[in-house]
């Protein structure tokens, strides 16, 4: 993912509200957001280059997703996928990559990571370029990531923050008003009011946002996915929703 925000135990009939845009190479092979074949109680996109994926969330209300880092060093052709990450966190394995990372830290290029469990909200950074992984429990409110610093993020994260912001204090999340946020190809403003160039939703021929989500998750633990998806140009190739409710 390159721009996420989520707003945790914000709103009072959704704990989870989350939107974000993947942003990476069209040539990439990716496999939509679907239940997992290897483990049905999954759902999300697959990256069928390295394996893992960005963004998912399970049965049980865990959910989880990772931005690079390319403020950090580049990773070397040995380092393992981030990917991986997000799939331990959402399969529950014991001695999964997670719980090894503070060993295995600089195994990987320079990521942020959220994992929520119901009650639970983290903050994992680390990688390539950090000398340790720093772990973080986030209280309530909005926060979001980026591919920078998560205490240096871009202007365009801070306007999608006070966007959801903005949203939940008008009332009950609508899905296809957060994805329509994601989709912003208008310059937004940074703190001193300047419009900036760099733009929520990318529409370039050979990069650019490959997907815009939304997951929300309601107090009754009823669950809705929701990914759209773009080709060269930004142009639409298909959506995907998912309703279900969870097992906690």
């Amino acid at each position: 993912m390159c721009l996420l925000s989520i707003a945790w135990q914000v709103h009072p009939d959704y704990p989870l509200v989350f939107l974000g845009n993947r942003d990476e190479f069209h040539a990439r092979p990716t496999a939509a957001a679907d239940w997992w074949q290897d483990n049905p109680d999954v759902l999300g996109g697959i990256d069928l280059e390295a394996g893992g994926s960005w963004l998912g969330v399970n049965r049980t209300g865990r959910f989880a997703v990772v931005t690079n880092r390319p403020d950090l060093p580049a990773p070397g052709a040995s380092a393992r996928s981030r990917g991986e990450l997000v799939t331990a966190w959402l399969k529950n394995e014991p001695s999964s990559a997670i719980d090894l990372l503070p060993e295995r830290n600089l195994l990987y290029g320079g990521f942020s990571l959220l994992l929520a469990k119901p009650g639970k909200l983290e903050r994992l950074s680390g990688g390539n370029g950090t000398s340790q992984l720093e772990r973080t429990e986030i209280p309530p409110g909005i926060t979001g990531l980026s591919n920078t610093s998560p205490d240096d993020p871009w202007p365009k994260l801070a306007w999608l923050n006070q966007q959801l912001a903005d949203t939940l204090d008008a009332g009950t999340p609508d899905e296809e008003q957060l994805i329509n946020l994601l989709l912003r190809t208008e310059p937004v403003s940074d703190t001193t009011g300047q419009d900036v160039s760099v733009l929520p939703f990318v529409t370039g021929d050979h990069y650019g946002t490959r997907s815009a989500t939304v997951v929300l998750i309601d107090r009754r633990g009823e669950c809705v996915f929701y990914e759209r998806r773009f080709g060269p140009g930004g142009h639409p190739r298909g959506d995907s929703r998912f309703c279900f409710p969870l097992a906690v």
